[in-house]
This record gives C-alpha cells, sequence and structure tokens, in this order.
C-alpha cells in the first residue's frame, strides 16, 4: 500500500491500494457504493466510457459487483458503526473464481463487543462466512475507504454502554513517569512596606504495567508540605482497584475520612453499563483569568484556568458520592473567593445480580491523635425490581459501627436510606438518613436529603458533638426550555445541639446568547453559635458580550454587593495569535472603601505549559504577579512536555509530522521529535484521537489520521500513527510517440513499491525518494505493457508549484 499526499483548502491523507486501475474501475462500477459480497446483480460495462489507452483492461471480473480479491488488507474494522480497530485482515476466496471474504476469528469478534452465546457455530477456520456463525450477520468492505463493516444483531452483542469499551480491549499503557508544575511568584508594594511571596506545587507519578505510582507536594514560604502519595493497581478480573497510601474513600455509606493505608474497591467506570451518577454544575464568574479549584471532603477534584467572564463545570463524575463541593476561585491577582454548593446526588442504584464492595484499613490522618486506627467494609448488592441493599461495618479505635439500607427506584423518584447503630468507648450513638432524588427529564434533576443523629462523634456523621444533629438539603437543577439559560437552587440547613446552627441558600442563574452571557446569583447564611448570630448576604450580577468583529475581545461588566460593600467592575478580556494561545484582559474595580483598583494580566499558552504576568495599581497597594504551569512525560523515546496532564493521557507519535493538530485540541501540536501528549482521556471508554496535518510538509503521508483507544485509569496509552516521508512530484508524462500514459497505469520504483498512478493526460503525482529519479511504469492488458520513465525537463505551473515533464521509454 501507498501513501499520497495532496494540496488544497486543506492537506489531507489519502490511501490507495496496490491495484489502483481496478479500484478505479470498481468506483465506476459501483457508482460510488461500498462493496457487498452479497450483491450477485448481473451489470456489463461498457469499456468506451474509460478515458483512451484503458479499453484493453478486463472488465469481466466487474460483472457482478465490485470485486474483492484475496490479499491482505490494511483497514479500519467497524462494528454496527462503532469503530474497532485498524490493522491487517487477511481475505481469501472460499472457491476459485468467487469474491473473497474477509478472516475474521471468533476471538476477535468477542473482543469486538459480540456476546460469546451469539457464536451459534464455532468456527475453528476464521474465514468461514459471518452469517453462518451469527444468524442475520453481514460484512461488507469499501475499498475507497478500507473500511469494514461487521453488522450484528443488537441481540447478539454484550450488554455495554454505547462507548465502553471490552475488558480485552483496555489499554494499561507504557511504562512513563510523569510530572506536573504549577510555580508562582508576587510582590506587593505599600506605603508602609514591601512583600514577597512564591510557591512551587509538584505532582509527580510513574507508571509501570497496571501500577500507578503519585507523589503531590508543594513548597511554600521555605517549607515544603506533603500531599497524597500513593500505590494504585487495576484489577481487571473484580473491576476494582487496589490501593496503598493515602486513600480518600468515595462510598458515602460512612462519611468518608481520609486514611493512610490499603484499600480494596470496585470502580463503576470499568462497568459495561455505564455505572454512574448525576454530575453536579458549578457556575460563577471570573473577574480576572482565574484558578477555579473544587473539592470534596478535602480532595481535588477539578482544577481549571477560566478568563474573565461567567463559566460553567458540568463534568464533575469524580465527585461520586454525596458531600458538600468548595469552590475556591483564584483571581489572578491573587485574591480568593470561596462559596460551597451543598451536593449529594440522585440515590445511585446497583442492577440486579451486581455488587460494589470497598474494603478500607489504615490510620486516620485528620483527627489529631484522637482515633489510632480504622477499619471500614460496605457492600451493595443488586435485587430484583429495582431494589438494593447495603451493609457497612467501621472500626474507629475503640468504636464499632454497623449500618443497615436500601434503595430503590419507582415512578416517584429514588429512594435511599441508612442506619448506623455504633457503639464503644463509654457510649452508643445512631443515625438514620434518607435520600430522594428525581430526574424528570435530561434537563432537570432534585434531590433531596434528611439525616438526624445522636452521639455519633466526629468520626461518623461529622458532628462537632455528641448531643443530637439534624441536616436537611435540597438541590434542584434545571435547563430552562426556550433558550432560558440554566437555573440552580441550593438550600441548606444544620442543626448541632440546641445552640448551634446553619442556614444557607444559594440562587444561580445563567444564559448565553452566543458569546454574550450573562450571570446573576444570590447567596445568604445565617449562622447562630455561643458568640450570637452571623450573617452574610451578598449578590452578583455579571454580563459579558463581543465588540461586535471577527475575534473581538470581550468586554464584562460585574456588579457585586454585600454586607460588607459592593464592587463595580468593567473589564475587556480576549486572545490572538494562532489558535488563540494568547489571553489578555485589561479591568477597572471601584470599591466603595479603597477606591478605583487598575489591573491587568496576560498570559500564553507553549509548547511546555503556560507562563503569565498580572499588575495590579490602587492608592493602597501595587502588586505584580508570575504564575507558569506545565507538565512532561519520560517515556521510552525521550521526554515530552504537554501544557498540562489529566488522570488518563495519550502519547501521540507520529514521526516527521512537526506542527500536525491534535483534533479536539488546537493548542496541542506534534513538536520536532513527533510527539505530542493528548492531555485528557476518559478511562476504560473509547475515545477517539484524530491527527490533522494541516500545516505539515507535502512531503509526508500519514497512513491513517484517526485512532482510537480505551485506557484504564491513570494510564499513559502509546499512540502511534504511521508516517511516510518521501520527496513529491507533479510529472506529465509521455510515451515516445507523444501520447500520455494509459490512465491507470501504475508506477514503481526500484525496489518494486507502488510510488504512484497515472491519471488523465499522463499526470501522475509521484512519491519516492529514489537517488535516479528512474522508475518504472506498468499496466495490464497490454503484452507490452510496461516502460521506464525518467525526468526531462520542470517548470512552474500556474499554481506556482513545480511541474515536471517525463518520458517513458
Amino acid at each position: 500500500m501507498a501513501v499520497l499526499r495532496f494540496a488544497g483548502d486543506r492537506v489531507a491523507s489519502l490511501r490507495y491500494a496496490a491495484r489502483p486501475l481496478l479500484f478505479a474501475v470498481a468506483w465506476g462500477v459501483t457508482n460510488m457504493r461500498p462493496v457487498h459480497a452479497q450483491d450477485a446483480r448481473f451489470v456489463e460495462f461498457d469499456p468506451a466510457f474509460l478515458p483512451a489507452g484503458a479499453a484493453t483492461v478486463d472488465l469481466a471480473r466487474f460483472a457482478r459487483g465490485n470485486p474483492v480479491l484475496p490479499g491482505e488488507y490494511d483497514v479500519d474494522v467497524w462494528l454496527n458503526d462503532e469503530w474497532q480497530s485498524h490493522g491487517t485482515v487477511r481475505f481469501a476466496a472460499p472457491s476459485a473464481g468467487a469474491e473473497a471474504t474477509p478472516c475474521i476469528a471468533d476471538a476477535q469478534l468477542t473482543d469486538y463487543g459480540v456476546d460469546p452465546s451469539a457464536l451459534q457455530v464455532a468456527a475453528a477456520d476464521p474465514c468461514v462466512a459471518l452469517g453462518t456463525r451469527i444468524p442475520s450477520a453481514s460484512v461488507r468492505f469499501d475499498i475507497g475507504q478500507q473500511r469494514l463493516d461487521i453488522e450484528v444483531p443488537q441481540a447478539a452483542l454484550a450488554r455495554r454502554q454505547r462507548g465502553a469499551a471490552p475488558v480485552a480491549q483496555w489499554d494499561p499503557g507504557v511504562t512513563a513517569g510523569l510530572l506536573a508544575w504549577r510555580a508562582g511568584a508576587r510582590r506587593t508594594a505599600t506605603p508602609w512596606r514591601s512583600t514577597s511571596s512564591s510557591f512551587l506545587a509538584i505532582d509527580a507519578g510513574f507508571n509501570h504495567g497496571s501500577w500507578r505510582l503519585r507523589q503531590a507536594g508543594s513548597w511554600a514560604a521555605g517549607r515544603y508540605s506533603r500531599g497524597q502519595a500513593y500505590a494504585e493497581r487495576q484489577l481487571s478480573s473484580m473491576a476494582s482497584q487496589m490501593r496503598v497510601g493515602d486513600i480518600a474513600p468515595a462510598d458515602d455509606l460512612f462519611p468518608p475520612v481520609a486514611v493512610r493505608g490499603a484499600s480494596l474497591s470496585s470502580d463503576p467506570r470499568m462497568s459495561n453499563d455505564g455505572a454512574g451518577w448525576h454530575a453536579p454544575r458549578v457556575s460563577g464568574v471570573a473577574a480576572t483569568h482565574a484558578t477555579v479549584r473544587v473539592t470534596q471532603n478535602g480532595v481535588l477534584l477539578h482544577e481549571m484556568a477560566v478568563p474573565p467572564g461567567p463559566f460553567l463545570i458540568d463534568e464533575l463524575h469524580a465527585a461520586a458520592r454525596a458531600g458538600d463541593l468548595d469552590v475556591d476561585i483564584e483571581e489572578r491577582d491573587g485574591h480568593h473567593r470561596r462559596f460551597r454548593i451543598p451536593y449529594f446526588p440522585v440515590p445511585e442504584l446497583v442492577s440486579e445480580g451486581r455488587d460494589l464492595f470497598s474494603v478500607v484499613a489504615g490510620r486516620p490522618v485528620a483527627t489529631r491523635g484522637r482515633v489510632s486506627r480504622l477499619a471500614q467494609a460496605t457492600w451493595r448488592h443488586g435485587l430484583p425490581h429495582g431494589v438494593t441493599s447495603s451493609l457497612g461495618w467501621r472500626q474507629a479505635g475503640a468504636r464499632t459501627s454497623l449500618l443497615a439500607g436500601a434503595a430503590v427506584d419507582t415512578l416517584a423518584g429514588a429512594f435511599a436510606t441508612e442506619a448506623i447503630r455504633s457503639a464503644g468507648d463509654g457510649s452508643r450513638g445512631a443515625s438514620w438518613r434518607l435520600r430522594h432524588g428525581r430526574r424528570w427529564s435530561e434537563r432537570s434533576v432534585a434531590s433531596l436529603s434528611l439525616s438526624w443523629e445522636r452521639g455519633m462523634g466526629t468520626t461518623d456523621r461529622g458532628a462537632v458533638s455528641r448531643g443530637i444533629a439534624r441536616r436537611y438539603d435540597a438541590l434542584l437543577q434545571h435547563e430552562l426550555g426556550n433558550g432560558g439559560g440554566s437555573l440552580s437552587i441550593a438550600l441548606g440547613r444544620r442543626v448541632y445541639g440546641h445552640a448551634e446552627s446553619a442556614v444557607e441558600q444559594n440562587v444561580a442563574w445563567m444564559r448565553s446568547w452566543g458569546r454574550a452571557a450573562i450571570d446573576a446569583s444570590f447567596r445568604h447564611s445565617r449562622v447562630r453559635d455561643t458568640l450570637g448570630v452571623h450573617r452574610d448576604v451578598s449578590g452578583q450580577i455579571g454580563f459579558s458580550m463581543p465588540l461586535g468583529v471577527a475575534s473581538a475581545p470581550l468586554v464584562h461588566v460585574a456588579a457585586q454587593t454585600a454586607r460588607q460593600g459592593g464592587a463595580l467592575r468593567v473589564g475587556l478580556h480576549g486572545s490572538s495569535g494562532r489558535n488563540d494561545a494568547t489571553l489578555y484582559s485589561l479591568a477597572a474595580t471601584t470599591l466603595r472603601d479603597s477606591g478605583t483598583t487598575l489591573d491587568a494580566s496576560v498570559s500564553r499558552r507553549l509548547g511546555g505549559g503556560e507562563v503569565s504576568v498580572s499588575v495590579e495599581r490602587s492608592r493602597l497597594a501595587n502588586s505584580t504577579a508570575l504564575a507558569a504551569s506545565g507538565g512532561m512525560i519520560l517515556h521510552a523515546g525521550g521526554v515530552t512536555f504537554a501544557q498540562r496532564l489529566g488522570d488518563s493521557i495519550g502519547l501521540v507519535h507520529a514521526a516527521g509530522a512537526r506542527g500536525a493538530r491534535l483534533g479536539g485540541y488546537s493548542d496541542v501540536t506534534v513538536d520536532r521529535r513527533g510527539y505530542a501528549v493528548v492531555p485528557y482521556l476518559t478511562p476504560f471508554r473509547w475515545n477517539a484521537v484524530d491527527l490533522d496535518p494541516t500545516g505539515t510538509s507535502l512531503d509526508l503521508g500519514i497512513e491513517a489520521t484517526h485512532r482510537r483507544v480505551a485506557p484504564t485509569a491513570g494510564a499513559v496509552v502509546s499512540l502511534p500513527f504511521a508516517t511516510q516521508v518521501a520527496r513529491t512530484r507533479l510529472i506529465v508524462v509521455r510515451r515516445p510517440d507523444g501520447s500520455p500514459l494509459p490512465f491507470g497505469a501504475e508506477i514503481v520504483d526500484q525496489a518494486g513499491r507502488s510510488v504512484g498512478v497515472a491519471g488523465q493526460g499522463g499526470q501522475v503525482f509521484l512519491r519516492s525518494n529514489d537517488p535516479d529519479d528512474r522508475w518504472t511504469a506498468r499496466w495490464p492488458g497490454d503484452p507490452d505493457g510496461r516502460c521506464d520513465v525518467r525526468i526531462v525537463g520542470s517548470h512552474p505551473n500556474a499554481s506556482g508549484d513545480t511541474q515536471h515533464t517525463g518520458v517513458c521509454e
């Protein structure tokens, strides 16, 4: 198989087969239809329609459709319109003169997602017709697209969510080291003094096989603070993850407690039915280029850089179970704005016959020595009729807690309840919780949670005393119809004993019109403790819109009010450069007490990270801040830098494709060594990765620009793209009598490799590195259908490219 490269409005890669004349004629015979092995219709093709010089081609083989000749073909395999793999497939003819059919083994079909029980006939020979093995199954091969489509009845497929990959096709990745970092420095000067600060945060990791090693830490104020450190391994046979080190249990049956020890827990992401949970939504408005961090129970769930204006985060699937979300908006000038979103998902129901378990043992790290050890085990089991049962056990020091619960799905929504009894340490305790969730449509979900406890202590329900504690929470998230935007309402009340209580109410609304958007929010909190009653009321409304020209910056206006005072901010922010790699902002903020503050910032994404600088000026202080972030992967091919690193990562390798972009990641390009990093992949699901060769050399040929991979959690998967670098030429070849080469004549180099094919008027687009610039042209149907090609002249054509003149003798 050879590779052709064409230039036009968009440079692309085109594969063509080793028999170009047959394929060209087949295209005319079938009128651009895919090849069907079952198509037995007789067609007689008139050779008069072929270009001059091709009338000697034997067309009898096309009488019953587009034939597939025996041999090996490099194809993309699709099952029921889902891409499965790319590779070589052998085609064999069952008898002399018959059309060749693909040879696909039963094991391959199982890997593609066919239920083994659907194979009614076990075929020792992979070339046995698929329809014989699976009733109503069929195969068709599109020669022009090099695409092999397998169609089987839906009932013959293993039950799995669309996009879920079979276990046999999970990719554990390659051995690699990972390093992500963030650094910053800030200097502030006031009329009285000047201060400086800096920090460096490092997330390091190492992958080998199914093992994942991770270590996080940071330096600030001359001190090092250690973050999470653990080793994790996937156990595919148990659909679970084993971890040793720092653990934050995700199961919501017991309140989460950070533990340093060991755990073995089911991973719902590994299930074929795509079991998961409703993802919470976090929305707000950034005043500058800011960093938004979302944590749950002290665990960082999501971190992202946002430009000034409204932002929305709705992919927090790692939030898993119940627990308030703490949102921290760190502005470019170093100021922090924090708020909390009460969150509890629709109660999770386990499919009938399925189990979810978790076992944890170790030493709690946040109890200040009150509890020296903790062991915990939980189990969920799916029962018939949409019922799920739950059991749990926890030993925290001398205190033992037992849990029993159930969940059921009804027409009125899903209900879940759990009860805990605890004893030890000279006291007894009890707690009870009821949750209800209902999803009216894909656009609307609501939840309600009620809990009560007595004498549980800080290691169970998080109460601040051993008295009575009650909590009520309600959450509504709704996408308004007819472009009305999204509405979120959260209400919460917590009562501890008789002296302490807290009430929090949050309402937020967001709507966009193209690039213009409006965001409004209101928050009210009331806390009563032994020192009295504390109220906090704040509101914010923001509006942003483009200035009206192409690639225009956006103007952003935001007004905030609170008991401490109000603020009005007017700013301008936008982007420039290739792929909008440079971000900038300029704004003025008026505060009631401190007057007007001016701030400006600029940031730029580079191949190995992002750098930014910001300044702020006011009558009280002047400050300057620098920040940088990035990542790198150490692998067998060397070191590759990345702007950011997610959980599962793709390592693209396309030799000679410097400057090619990755589809969906316009700011990620292939480096000079042919490597690029896909920063985010979804584990245990099919991820499509496309290589866009726009802007690369015409001498580069890419065999296939599409790959698909299903990584395991935390994996660095290799994504090689086969490339060929060869000199390209456009040659008009004439025979000694002045006639052009026959249409469809194949051009081969001295090693017999196909490097071009003759088109209309003897034009040949040829790719070859042959140092002698001599090739051979050959065509069938003519005893003397062979001649030697050499270049005899060159001149520029109308498009400015060099066109060569060749002679075939």
